[in-house]
């Protein structure tokens, strides 16, 4: 699972939208306690797998740089993503210096999301023994 943590709803929604229309599952989290439930595996009414990633949005200011720090330091280990316009100089350099994974400009990230998403999500161990890729998909004959 990818959470993405975005106070901008118009972003959050392209980011939500984007891994539905590729098959990732993606959650949620607009601070830390939210992310922290995330990362802990919190029961939430919702189904959920580990996660994989956190989507950081620096435009969030100091509360993006405190969600990278928690996310680099939980024992989960995800893949930090952070991102802002890129005129957020100080902002993406302090990403960088907190050892998020990939910093980017919002345009890059934004024209990107797709290829992104799907390098972000782990695949899933398949559930049939000895099956090693994706089910087949069979057309109705």
């Amino acid at each position: 699972m990818i959470v993405y943590c975005c106070t901008d709803l118009i972003f959050a929604t392209k980011i939500h939208s984007t891994a539905d229309a590729v098959g990732v599952v993606c959650r949620p989290a607009r601070d830390e306690a939210a992310l922290k439930a995330r990362l802990d595996c919190v029961d939430d009414g919702k189904d959920h797998d580990a996660v994989d990633a956190v989507i950081v949005d620096l435009t969030m200011g100091e509360a993006g740089l405190k969600l990278i720090e928690l996310a680099k330091g939980h024992e989960a280990g995800p893949e930090v993503v952070a991102y802002a316009p890129h005129v957020e100089v100080r902002m993406l350099q302090a990403a960088e210096e907190l050892g998020a994974n990939q910093v980017m400009p919002r345009g890059a990230f934004a024209s990107q999301l797709p290829q992104l998403l799907r390098a972000l999500s782990r695949p899933t161990p398949p559930n049939t023994p000895g099956l090693t890729g994706p089910p087949e998909q069979h057309s109705p004959g």
